[in-house]
């Protein structure tokens, strides 16, 4: 039918819609997408949506199957598209977790002990073991009482005890909790990183109080010993360390071992994502199959025999690596492909994906709030629009160009609908990525290779110390090149963005598309509409940013750091010196500093005598730090806070460095302050002191220690 009106020219299957055409996914996809997303945003009453949907389920059995002429087929596809919708909205419903009957939210008990089971492990880092769990009951005096619901479990380990796997059953003690630790402004969100996992309450236990009950095999699980033996294996290699954990992270996805330099450069230069198994590596895996077995020619009992062991191959690397998302819709899609081969078909790359994501998000539909998904959905869907029309521009006759020449045209294409949200989530652009990908993707895919050979071969006398060498020099060359495009001036600038800007950025991009690929003329009023809109936008985002001003007490355990902007100017203050080399809180700055979009902050370390000293738009002396806009008071054991007149106010009162305090005293401090903020050095004595006298007066306070950052905005 497609063909018969093209004939008749009414259909150009070199348009836009020629993608769309030949992907019927797309159509299908898409509606129950929303539908789900509809349904994250607003709760409708879930049986009647299901009487809805059962009511179109045969109206649209019946449209389908009745003909129709061409012109009147859009009708027909509105009310499949309908059906679909509902089935998203009613499928989001019934896989919500907290609609179901046994949900522990529906109950007041927050106490253990609890019996849950692992369902993901987040990472392990000396004594400390994260992962993502499953409640099954709350164990009471009289038995069990069956819960339900996920949560964040972070455990304490003891040196003989055994580290928990995928599918344990353990017995915790301890209490669930809501997430609801403030971050630093620019530093990591637990609390939105979680929710897009779908959790929103954690569990805290010492190694004492937690012990495992039982085990039960699960997809994921059954690869967990084959996850373990593979990391001892690298341990057993004479791999360095800073080696061997870019071995785990390029081939198994375990990023724990990373130091926060060898994160911070693959992030600036713009290669982060080779550090995240995805579809690249899925990718890779797939191609050394096909080429190793391609020998076996295209017979048909050759084609299955073929087929059957990449299958098995890819979905075994995709158990072996955690089974994420990325690597599930990578997975999905190389199947698809090892399948149409297998029955000589070629499949249609964009119908691949929303048949994988699709079926990812009837699996599990809270993915699509995974900023992983996102940006890996989209990066694949930025290659199958835009390839073919970079690759056309230019066509070098050298190989070696050519190759180089494709690999850049897959790093642009993928980055056309992947920048606008990463610049919305990451306030950040990787300036010199083309670079860096042309040479790191390429070193990466003879390093995964390697890695795998070295898996295999490492034993083996001669050859396994030769591929050590050759794999040890390679990964130092990568780090190499990372270190050196991440120092490069201007290499990763700022870049403060919107929900709205995002949105216009990709109408900007998609506008340019129609305009460039498909020659539509009317799409040069929409883009310069779009980018007047831009610049409006960022105008009043800067004039706004002028006046901002901000007091914060950062989320820190070892000493007390607190800041105030105003404008461009960060002024930053430390009750004990900050070291050049300190780069735990140089990163912890330079994280709010590009936030914020401020200047390089200033560091003050002066709050005692009666002298003032003016740093930036501040003056701080005798306790007092004051700005435009805030006037904060200091008070520890060593400065005291000066006394202040009864008719004057603070806007906040920073107590740290405190042993004890008299009643009196407090009376006398908080009288003076609208909110009370307790640093993390305080003795847990006097912290609790200070909390039931501020409850008592009605005091406003924030506890660091328990609560995370203090940020007061204006």
């Amino acid at each position: 039918d497609y063909l018969f009106a093209a004939m008749n020219g009414d259909l150009d299957l070199r348009g836009p819609w020629s993608a769309i055409v030949r992907a019927p996914m797309v159509r299908l996809c898409t509606p129950f997408v929303a539908g789900i997303l509809v349904g994250m945003y607003w709760s409708p009453h879930l049986p009647t949506m299901l009487v809805v949907w059962l009511l179109l389920t045969p109206v649209t059995g019946i449209v389908l199957y009745r003909r129709t002429s061409r012109l009147s087929r859009w009708q027909r596809g509105s009310l499949l598209s309908l059906w679909f919708l509902v089935l998203g909205l009613c499928w989001q419903q019934m896989r919500d977790p907290v609609t179901a009957r046994h949900h522990f939210t529906h109950f007041e008990e927050r106490e253990g002990p609890w019996a849950l089971q692992v369902t993901a492990v987040n990472g392990t880092s000396g004594r400390i073991f994260r992962a993502d769990a499953e409640l099954l009951a709350v164990v009471r005096d009289d038995g069990p009482v069956a819960r339900s619901g996920m949560v964040m479990v972070t455990l304490m380990h003891r040196p003989d005890s055994i580290i928990p796997v995928i599918g344990d059953r353990l017995l915790v003690d301890a209490p669930v909790e809501a997430i609801e630790r403030i971050p630093d402004p620019g530093g990591f969100d637990r609390r939105a990183w979680a929710a897009t996992r779908g959790m929103q309450h954690e569990m805290f236990a010492p190694g004492d109080h937690w012990r495992p009950v039982d085990h039960v095999p699960s997809l994921t699980g059954i690869f967990s010993a084959s996850r373990e033996r593979t990391g001892n294996w690298l341990a057993g290699s004479d791999l360095g360390p800073r080696e061997r954990a870019l071995v785990r992270a390029l081939v198994l996805g375990q990023r724990d071992e990373l130091d926060s330099t060898q994160r911070e450069s693959f992030a600036r230069s713009g290669t982060i994502h080779v550090l995240a198994v995805s579809g690249m590596h899925v990718g890779l895996i797939y191609a050394m199959l096909t080429y190793l077995f391609g020998w076996w020619g295209g017979g048909s009992r050759a084609r299955i025999v073929r087929g059957l062991i990449v299958l098995l191959a890819l979905w075994s690397y995709a158990g072996l690596t955690g089974a994420s998302p990325s690597v599930l819709r990578a997975t999905t899609m190389f199947s698809l492909f090892t399948l149409a081969n297998m029955s000589e078909r070629h499949p249609e790359p964009l119908n691949s994906l929303f048949i994988a994501a699709f079926v990812l998000l009837l699996w599990e539909p809270r993915m699509i709030q995974q900023v992983s998904f996102q940006l890996s959905f989209l990066a694949v869907l930025g290659i199958i629009l835009f390839y073919k029309s970079f690759e056309d521009l230019w066509s070098p006759r050298n190989r070696l160009l050519r190759a180089m020449w494709s690999l850049a045209v897959v790093s642009l294409s993928a980055q056309m609908l992947t920048t606008p949200l990463s610049l919305y989530l990451f306030k950040a652009f990787p300036v010199w990525f083309l670079p860096a990908n042309l040479v790191v993707v390429t070193a990466v895919g003879f390093a995964v290779n390697g890695s795998v050979a070295l898996l295999l071969l490492y034993k083996v006398p001669v050859l396994g110390a030769l591929i050590t060498w050759a794999l040890s020099m390679l990964l130092k060359f990568v780090g190499s090149v990372t270190s050196f495009i991440a120092g490069l001036p201007g290499a990763y600038p700022e870049v403060r963005i919107g929900v709205a800007d995002m949105l216009l950025l990709y109408v900007l991009i998609l506008a340019l598309a129609a305009w460039w690929q498909w020659r539509w003329m009317g799409m040069r009023w929409v883009v310069g509409a779009t980018l007047a809109l831009l610049l409006v936008g960022w105008h009043q985002r800067a004039v706004e940013a002028h006046e901002r001003s901000s007091f914060v007490v950062y989320d820190d355990r070892s000493r007390t750091l607190a800041s105030m902007a105003h404008g461009r100017d960060l002024v930053v203050w430390s009750d004990t010196p900050i070291q050049q080399e300190d780069p735990w809180v140089w990163r912890k700055l330079e994280r709010h500093q590009r936030s914020a979009g401020s200047r390089r902050p200033q560091v003050v370390q002066h709050t005692a005598g009666n002298g003032a000293v003016r740093v930036g738009p501040t003056l701080i002396g005798g306790g007092i730090w004051r700005s435009p806009v805030f006037s904060v008071r200091f008070h520890s054991e060593e400065r005291p806070a000066l006394h202040l007149p009864d008719d004057v106010t603070v806007d906040a009162l920073v107590f740290h460095g405190l042993e004890r305090i008299t009643k009196d005293g407090l009376d006398d401090l908080v009288g003076h302050t609208r909110c009370v903020v307790l640093g993390a050095d305080i003795a847990w004595r006097t912290r609790r002191m200070i909390r039931d006298h501020c409850r008592e007066k009605g005091i406003l306070f924030h506890d660091v220690r328990e609560q995370g950052a203090f940020i007061l905005e204006h």
